[in-house]
């Protein structure tokens, strides 16, 4: 079956479907035989994590001045859907995988977002530095965890030191969805959740202690989180 999809790409390992107001969505998936987020996107013609995306369009958080940072931004699913369904004027895109990398500036340009996306090849941290892979997940891209390390070769900054007073005069959202690093991608934010405040959207397990501790660190500014699925929470101010 999985094979049988996979002969429906078009020249380039694209898919074309059609979202709910009628845009004609492009993405390139060329290891969609493998990788579950790409598979899902093409098995199911829409973008993955549909229905969560839906959800937080639904909240109004965000406006065409918006400026939106995908932090874990994979193959540009979720960057796509900001830009194209929810019209926002800024994606700031950060994926350290090369190869989910080149798959995420291929889709940049394919669905027309490249004069309003940037897209970072790096791990986003505690501290600008460097970082390193420490769990790849083959059949499952988006689930390859990473960490800090001096000796790592994939670059690495604090969002503090990244995001410029512009970006940060605008930014109303951030999604996270980095395997465990979610910690350390707020201590390295702590000037933008004082000043800016925006709406946080944070892939983590509330089984263990990272979210008692991430509940804790953002309630000394003000977040209250609300459960949007089995790990997907919104913290808000």
């Amino acid at each position: 079956m999985i094979r049988s999809h996979a002969a429906l790409l078009k020249p380039g390992h694209i898919v074309r479907f059609f979202s709910a107001d009628g845009q004609q969505i492009l993405l390139a998936l060329p290891e969609a035989q493998d990788d579950y987020v790409q598979r899902v996107i093409l098995r199911t013609r829409t973008f993955f994590e549909a229905k969560l995306l839906s959800m937080i369009h639904g909240m109004d958080l965000v406006n065409p001045a918006s400026t939106v940072c995908d932090i874990g931004a994979n193959i540009c699913n979720h960057a796509v859907y900001f830009g194209k369904m929810m019209g926002v004027g800024r994606v700031l895109c950060f994926e350290p995988q090369p190869s989910c990398y080149a798959r995420l500036t291929a889709n940049i340009d394919l669905t027309g977002l490249s004069d309003h996306a940037t897209a970072y090849n790096s791990l986003v941290g505690a501290v600008t530095g460097n970082g390193r892979m420490a769990r790849f997940n083959a059949r499952n891209l988006g689930g390859t965890a990473l960490e800090q390390a001096s000796e790592g070769t994939i670059p690495m900054f604090a969002l503090d030191v990244v995001i410029t007073a512009d970006d940060l005069a605008t930014l109303d959202l951030i999604k996270i969805d980095v395997e465990g690093m979610q910690g350390d991608v707020f201590k390295g934010a702590k000037g933008v959740l004082d000043a800016r405040k925006p709406a946080l959207w944070v892939e983590i397990q509330e089984r263990d202690s990272a979210y008692a501790e991430t509940a804790a660190f953002l309630g000394r500014f003000g977040y209250k989180a609300k459960k949007m699925g089995p790990k997907d929470f919104m913290f808000r101010v």
